[in-house]
């Protein structure tokens, strides 16, 4: 199990936008390939270590202030994610609590239901841990199955009840999904995650983090088989470039 922010360093600029429009014009035959989901099996310290590590780069991140309801503190100031070791007892708390549903995470199908309970579940969580967790847990299986909307709910909730760059959490996170890996419905669920993250970015003047939201979009267009789609996402990339 890894921290809700646990991805892996942020990469470089896409590759040259060239190269995605003339890649959107070869035509691509969605193949379903099913996305291994983690096993319940409790996280080893490689594991363990890596989400502390990851906790440590999340809060070093810039935070970016927008128009949200979040959560506050006894200050009146924006409640913080959760500690390393705060996080490690929550990790075990929602393990035992939600045995069953970790159990059937071995498909996609699964995967999917687990998320989504873990995600209902985190809306009324008052503890701050347990519910940061949560939504952590939601977004990896997300994550791992390739289901971009359970990625896209995990941050928007995350960023309602925490003060942190959801923007740059949520880039990294679609990041992970392979796209050649997956069949047509998944591939434009994260293209149309993808195009409202660069929407938000742009809207932020966060033009490089728009710029590669909008390159992902045109790649999983190209893998849904939607050439249309695909070259107006590059297109819009190309454009906020050149601001």
């Amino acid at each position: 199990m890894r921290l809700f922010l646990a991805l892996t360093p942020r990469r470089g600029l896409p590759p040259p936008l060239a190269e995605v429009v003339v890649a959107v014009a070869v035509s691509f035959v969605a193949i379903a390939v099913p996305m291994p989901a983690p096993t319940a099996a409790a996280d080893d310290d490689a594991a363990v270590a890596a989400a502390d590590a990851a906790l440590v780069a999340s809060a070093d991140e810039p935070v970016v202030r927008r128009p949200s309801m979040r959560q506050l503190g006894p200050s009146g100031n924006p409640v913080r994610p959760p500690s390393r070791r705060e996080i490690a007892d929550g990790r075990a708390v929602v393990r035992r609590r939600f045995y069953e549903e970790f159990s059937h995470t071995e498909t996609a199908v699964g995967a999917r239901v687990a998320a989504e309970t873990l995600l209902a579940a985190a809306t009324t969580e008052a503890d701050r841990t347990v519910r940061w967790v949560l939504l952590d847990e939601a977004r990896r299986l997300g994550e791992a199955s390739g289901q971009a909307g359970i990625i896209s709910r995990s941050f928007t909730t995350a960023a309602g009840f925490y003060d942190f760059d959801d923007v740059a959490g949520e880039l990294r996170s679609l990041e992970q999904i392979p796209v050649r890996a997956l069949d047509g419905g998944r591939a434009a669920a994260l293209a149309k995650a993808a195009e409202h993250l660069a929407a938000r970015a742009a809207n932020e003047d966060r033009f490089p983090q728009a710029v590669a939201a909008e390159t992902i979009a045109a790649r999983a267009w190209q893998r849904a088989g939607n050439a249309i789609a695909a070259r107006e996402a590059a297109t819009r990339a190309a454009a906020i470039e050149r601001r």
